[in-house]
């Protein structure tokens, strides 16, 4: 039978999957109710702002992940 949760088996996976999972949970209803605010960033929303930081923070947790996957093939 296959496993339908497929767990971390290092530190690192289980640090990326952690940081993952916070900048997920970043990004809904109740943290996004504490940043909405009527406050300009450099001339941008605060809500935006914040949306961009978590949209590029989860670019470099997958960035990162890659390279551990792909460094853990070639070992």
């Amino acid at each position: 039978m296959r496993r339908l949760w497929v767990l971390p088996t290092s530190r690192a996976g289980w640090g990326l999957l952690i940081a993952f999972v916070v900048l997920v949970l970043a990004g809904t209803w109740p943290v996004i109710g504490w940043v909405n605010r009527a406050t300009l960033v450099m001339g941008l929303p605060l809500l935006m702002v914040w949306s961009y930081l978590v949209i590029f923070a989860c670019v470099v947790v997958m960035l990162i992940g890659n390279r551990i996957v792909e460094r853990d093939d070639h070992e």
